[in-house]
């Protein structure tokens, strides 16, 4: 019932309270009491599209190079007999383009998130030229063997182990990254 009296004598006066307008000044002071609005985080589409034009630059020029290879073969009757012969070296050539491929993207895109840090590409040189003695051996074992499934899996065993080992380091560096832009965001935060 008290609040049914209320009501009604809210609404039997509503009148009177409109009358009374807050200073001007009262706004003023009210804003600059409010948090300030960050500004909006603009997001840059130029490291990324260098990236991915890196990515076709790099897959292009290995698919036109399978490509002038093929034709190389095709027009050499002796290596179209060879080809017919043993298919799994022909694949392997397709593997080989297409890891190819895969690390050279892979390693631009770790370059530009190690810049800071280029000890990290000089070790990762280093594995790299260790693990492509390896391979070179791996192929020498491949015309010794008349082009052995074992010796051709070893092969693009160690094109996956390459992958693995640059993906690894992407995450890392990512989230190294990305953990130090909370800190630098933390730090804007603290400051205003």
């Amino acid at each position: 019932m008290k609040t049914e009296r209320l009501e009604q004598f809210v609404k039997d006066n509503a009148e009177g309270f409109d009358t009374l307008n807050p200073p001007d000044l009262a706004w003023e002071v009210i804003e600059k009491q409010l948090p300030s609005q960050r500004k909006p985080v603009v997001k840059r589409l130029w490291p990324y599209a260098w990236k991915a034009a890196a990515a076709v630059l790099i897959f292009a020029a290995a698919w036109m190079l399978n490509d002038l290879r093929d034709f190389s073969r095709s027009s050499d009757g002796s290596s179209l007999a060879k080809k017919e012969i043993n298919p799994a070296l022909d694949n392997l050539s397709d593997a080989e383009a297409y890891y190819t491929s895969q690390i050279s993207s892979r390693q631009a895109e770790l370059a530009a998130y190690a810049r800071q840090h280029p000890e990290i590409l000089e070790d990762l040189k280093t594995e790299f030229s260790e693990m492509d003695r390896k391979k070179a051996d791996l192929k020498a074992d491949l015309t010794e063997s008349n082009a052995d499934e074992k010796v051709i899996e070893a092969i693009i065993l160690s094109y996956r182990v390459k992958i693995e080992i640059l993906d690894e380091m992407l995450t890392a560096l990512k989230k190294a990254e990305g953990e130090s832009m909370e800190d630098d965001q933390s730090a804007e935060d603290v400051e205003l």
